[in-house]
């Protein structure tokens, strides 16, 4: 059996996808954007006119089959993400809201194998390098990738909704700001590859402080303190990896004033 140089079959998995057809439905006004790695997997997902990440994104093992799905909003994740061995078996489903990690739900069936059985089911994609490549599906500055850069949205009257940098792979980083229409701050957040990460505040529409913490890779840690309307503290909280370990005069559940 005859073997062609790696770097020739390299270039023809290259090929192969990049001339594949997208998986990836866009909104409107989006296009899509595709990283090819080795081995012939990918990724792709959708980038709005000002480069965050919007709507849906899937990547694929080398076989074809998805192995992960989920969507941005305005560059943060969002909705129900889902991840799949390569047999196409779903092994792991999370909820996300805005970059926040609401709830995990994990196959009670994953806890059971050993480390080769998972290896052999591909839970991950540990060893998986990007490669420096062209593809006519991912649109790129001169240096082989979108610079990172800031993103302003307005409310209909023009006064600015939400501001803050986006990386260059079009997801949130840094400090976010958001305001109410009237031009009131509503929340400060900071993100780290389109999740939260260290902290976060919010305010009510009158100013008064509603709630401040910290997050770690999109959970909630640390002490939360909220305040209702009119300034009175209304709870003290500690989470410890997105666990609630101490309450203090809080109800179960999220509070109203979460940011």
């Amino acid at each position: 059996m005859s073997c062609c140089p790696w770097s020739a079959c390299l270039v023809a998995a290259l090929a192969a996808g990049a001339c594949a057809p997208s998986r990836a439905i866009c909104p409107p006004d989006t296009t899509v954007a595709r990283h090819v790695y080795s081995g012939g997997g990918d990724a792709e997902w959708c980038r709005s006119l000002d480069g965050l990440r919007q709507g849906p994104e899937s990547r694929a093992y080398e076989n074809g089959v998805e192995s992960v799905s989920g969507s941005y909003v305005d560059g943060a994740q969002s909705g129900v993400w889902r991840y799949r061995f390569n047999d196409g078996h779903n092994w792991r489903a999370e909820r996300w809201d805005d970059g926040a990690l609401i709830e995990t739900t994990v196959d009670p069936a994953v806890a059971r194998m050993s480390p080769a059985q998972l290896a052999a089911a591909g839970p991950t994609t540990s060893g998986v390098i990007k490669l420096a490549s062209h593809d006519p599906l991912r649109a790129v500055d001169a240096t082989g990738a979108p610079a990172a850069h800031q993103v302003v949205r307005t409310w209909p009257s023009g006064r600015v909704r939400a501001a803050g940098p986006v990386d260059g792979e079009g997801l949130r980083t840094g400090v976010w700001r958001f305001w109410f229409e009237d031009g009131k701050p509503a929340r400060e957040i900071e993100f780290a590859g389109g999740i939260r990460d260290r902290s976060a505040r919010a305010w009510y529409p009158s100013g008064a402080p509603a709630a401040d913490g910290f997050y770690v890779e999109g959970v909630r840690d640390g002490t939360w303190r909220f305040w209702d309307s009119r300034g009175q503290s209304l709870a003290s909280v500690t989470y410890r990896d997105g666990d609630l370990i101490s309450r203090a005069a809080a109800p179960a559940g999220m509070l109203p004033a979460s940011p």
